[in-house]
């Protein structure tokens, strides 16, 4: 059985000055294993906007909202 789970979440801000808060989920599957135990496996992690707007990550410190194809950057935490 597959489930979303948030595993983190960061403020960033794009080159005109807007913040966002980015959310990080992650998939991950439960597996049966042959010992009758059940394992969770690591799937694909995928980022939004605290809005529910999809984000592609372009490296660990930048982003692009993908309806606008703002860029945003994450924000050193002080």
């Amino acid at each position: 059985m597959k489930v979303t789970r948030q595993i983190g979440s960061f403020q960033t801000k794009s080159d005109t000055g807007e913040s966002y808060t980015v959310i990080e989920l992650q998939e991950f599957d439960s597996v049966l294993t042959g010992t009758g135990t059940i394992t969770e496996i690591e799937g694909a992690k995928r980022w939004q906007t605290s809005t529910g707007v999809a984000v592609t990550r372009i490296d660990a410190q930048t982003y692009r909202i993908k309806t606008t194809q703002e860029i945003i950057r994450k924000i050193k935490a002080s």
